[in-house]
């Protein structure tokens, strides 16, 4: 291949794999007509779940003719058609940010209806829960829908003061195919009015989306936090506070750490709160915090956690007192010395035994193998009895020569041995 190919090779490569890193354009919004208010028509630009924007556009044909501006994003829009505008000859899709556009759709200006409203039921039927709980939503559908079942129900959640029952200001909670929904509560954000509603696709008019239901009320009982202090009162007492809306309600108080409570309270039918006494027994820095519970209706909510409060070491508690504070740590250190100490006595008793045992076996060794060494030294000495005999010399002097006969032997020695191996005179 030339460097001709090489290089076309290598555009081709490179201009694929920036296409690849393109940013993923958002998905397509559903552009549907809501309703028909006297001579206008009322249009909703849907974007998908999980997507939104701040800017909303409609287009007439490829033509911009309005624009939504919102201050935070938001997950639709509404445009008004007035006039010329709702004529059915007009084609019009929507966009919202940078993402794909809607399918086109046709104003139905006259005649048009949309599908009557769903039922909406939510379980529990009172609407009280607690955070964390979840809620378990039904869309009902009229019966009379069964030639053009639903392709689509929408749950959303009304915003506070919105009048009648419109969908712009309403936000998407949930968008299935199915009519039910369950819905995990967080905390007091999630209450409000809950409303649903159902897609149609019409053989004119295309999709279409129904009245909105009559909207449930949930209602998240989220207790206010309690506040846990250490206070003075007939001596140091623990105070946990609640909320003045829940009075005589149950306050427990905790250590942290703990799941059962050391003591529980009951305020009085004034009160919100509850005081204990310190604890008698405790730990130096302990740490404690309370809850408090009421009953609404036929169950109970339960606050959360207060903040940790940590005690300090209150004089005329025995187990925790200055002195006895100051005494437990002398106490500590003599403690990890003596046991140091100790450690060293054994390790010292130790490494002595050690060297006694090593030593003896060592001397033990030496003395064997002096033992084989004599063992072998007198197994060769040649024992000679040697009998000293008693000569007479004569009066010539010491010069004469030795006469006469050896008297008879006498033994000089009680233990006659030698290495001599000659026992002759010279």
């Amino acid at each position: 291949m030339s460097f001709c190919g090489y290089f076309l090779t290598a555009l081709i490569i490179l201009k694929q794999h920036f296409s690849a890193a393109e940013i993923s354009v958002p998905p397509a919004p559903t552009l549907i007509q809501t309703a028909v208010i006297g001579s206008s028509v009322e249009l909703i630009c849907q974007a998908p779940l999980g997507y939104g924007g701040l800017e909303y556009k409609l287009f007439k044909n490829q033509t911009l003719i309005q624009t939504v501006q919102h201050l935070t994003e938001d997950q639709s829009a509404r445009f008004m058609l007035r006039g010329r505008y709702t004529e059915k000859e007009n084609l019009y899709c929507c966009q919202y940010e940078n993402s794909m556009y809607s399918s086109y759709m046709r104003p139905e200006p006259k005649d048009f209806s949309p599908p009557p409203s769903p039922h909406l039921m939510v379980k529990p039927s009172s609407g009280q829960v607690m955070p964390g709980e979840t809620l378990s939503f039904h869309c009902q559908a009229p019966s009379d829908q069964q030639k053009h079942p639903p392709e689509t129900f929408l749950l959303l959640q009304r915003a506070k003061g919105t009048p009648g029952s419109m969908v712009a200001p309403a936000k998407l909670v949930s968008q299935s195919q199915e009519a039910h929904f369950s819905v995990k509560t967080m905390g007091w954000e999630d209450s409000g009015e809950y409303v649903c509603l159902y897609q149609l696709k019409l053989p004119k008019t295309g999709q279409v989306n129904s009245t909105a239901s009559q909207p449930v009320h949930i209602t998240v009982i989220e207790l206010p936090v309690p506040t846990l202090s250490l206070s003075q009162h007939e001596g140091k007492v623990l105070e946990c506070v609640g909320s003045p809306a829940y009075q005589q309600g149950f306050f427990s108080l905790f250590r942290v750490g703990v799941l059962s409570p050391e003591a529980t309270h009951q305020a009085s039918l004034t009160q919100y709160s509850a005081r204990f006494p310190v604890p008698t027994h405790y730990e130096h820095g302990a740490q404690y915090q309370c809850q408090y519970s009421v009953s609404l209706g036929n169950f109970w909510a339960y606050s959360k956690m207060s903040t940790p409060v940590t005690i300090p070491c209150i004089t005329g508690y025995h187990t925790c007192t200055q002195a006895s504070t100051g005494s437990t740590d002398l106490a500590v250190i003599v403690g990890s010395v003596s046991a140091g100490v100790l450690f060293l006595m054994v390790v010292s008793l130790l490494g002595f035994a050690v060297h006694r045992h090593i030593k003896n076996k060592s001397e033990g060794r030496r003395q064997r193998e002096q033992d084989k060494f004599w063992q072998k030294v007198h197994s060769r000495d040649h024992i000679v009895d040697l009998t000293l005999q008693r000569v007479d010399i004569g009066s010539e002097g010491f010069g004469g020569m030795l006469r006469g006969r050896p008297a008879d032997s006498e033994a000089i020695y009680d233990c006659p041995m030698t290495t001599f191996k000659n026992a002759s005179f010279y």
